[in-house]
């Protein structure tokens, strides 16, 4: 899904991030820390990004949860961005 709704990552999520990913989409909460150029960015658009797809197609993802308005709070430090 990541692939084909951002196709300017050829190669997708790394395994680390889709296992956060997985967990986001499956309504866990996540915590995560990781070094600067970590994917970090990716690890917390690209559920967004995906809820925002299968909510406005529902019919082509009958097997992953929807919800009515997808939500996401990202926290970062003032310095270091």
């Amino acid at each position: 899904l990541s692939k084909t709704l951002i196709p300017q990552w050829l190669n997708g999520l790394y395994s680390y991030q889709e296992e956060v990913v997985l967990r986001i989409r499956d309504g866990q909460d996540v915590l995560c820390c990781l070094n600067t150029g970590g994917g970090k960015s990716a690890m917390f658009s690209v559920p967004l990004i995906a809820l925002r797809e299968i909510t406005k197609n529902p019919d082509l993802y009958p097997n992953l949860p929807t919800r009515s308005r997808p939500v996401g709070i990202v926290i970062t430090p003032t310095k270091g961005l």
